[in-house]
């Protein structure tokens, strides 16, 4: 499993702040990580960066580590993303397990060889969170939640507030489904997938499955569908570009 990950590193102590740093560099080099000093400053970065495990110290110069937990889990996108606390306070233990789905502790002061036994384990498991999520999409609609796998969606359709789903099952069976109040760009969120291309202002295809782009029509064929997807102006360019990779 190749799956690269994002690490946000939270924490005002310069020498623990480089222990962890070489300790997941020991771990897997090819992780990318982004440190913050303050509860604010992450916060920022976590609402324009995709992180996929944050490491926090609860006492932070502005706010506690704690607080920004709460605020984090309040995202759609980090409801679940794997969270350790970096902290000399033992006693936060039991409310951070129960109210924030802590992960786990780097209980101060911590040697390198618990750092790395501990941070192994968390990015092993994020690995196949992150390995999970960017394979499969995820829709909750009030109290349902739909999963797809993302190989299986050929395109998206738009009607209004509507989006329907064109589906093809490993036996090459074709289906649709509807989901209610999605966006079209808000979907291409959700899919975070490189395959997936909006080419009209009604349709996002799967790059995967395109037989053929014809820009003279200003169409695109896809595999077992009955007809043509309409492909914009304003998308033809973008379109040809990924769909010839």
């Amino acid at each position: 499993m190749s799956i690269r990950l994002n690490i946000l590193i939270v924490e005002d102590d310069p020498y623990i702040t480089k222990l962890l740093l070489s300790c997941i560099d020991e771990i897997d080099g090819s992780i990318r990580v982004i440190t913050a000093t303050k509860s604010g400053e992450a916060w920022s970065i976590a609402c324009k960066d995709q992180i996929d495990l944050f490491i926090l110290d609860i006492q932070l110069s502005d706010y506690k580590g704690t607080t920004l937990a709460h605020q984090l889990r309040i995202m759609a996108p980090y409801s679940y993303t794997p969270i350790l606390f970096a902290t000399a306070l033992a006693g936060n233990e039991l409310t951070a397990f129960r109210e924030i789905k802590c992960y786990g502790f780097l209980i101060k002061p911590f040697t390198k060889d618990e750092v790395i036994s501990v941070l192994t384990d968390t990015i092993r498991y994020s690995q196949h969170l992150t390995y999970e999520q960017k394979h499969t999409l995820r829709i909750e609609q009030k109290s349902h939640i739909f999963e797809y796998e993302l190989q299986q969606i050929v395109y998206i359709e738009s009607f209004g507030k509507n989006l329907e789903l064109h589906l093809r099952n490993s036996k090459d069976q074709t289906s649709s489904e509807r989901i209610s109040g999605l966006s079209l760009k808000k979907m291409l969120e959700l899919l975070g997938s490189s395959s997936f291309v909006q080419c009209h202002k009604s349709y996002i295809i799967n790059t995967s499955y395109i037989t053929r782009i014809d820009k003279t029509h200003g169409i695109v064929e896809l595999t077992d569908t009955l007809h043509p997807i309409p492909m914009g102006q304003k998308y033809k360019d973008n379109l040809v570009t990924r769909g010839a990779k």
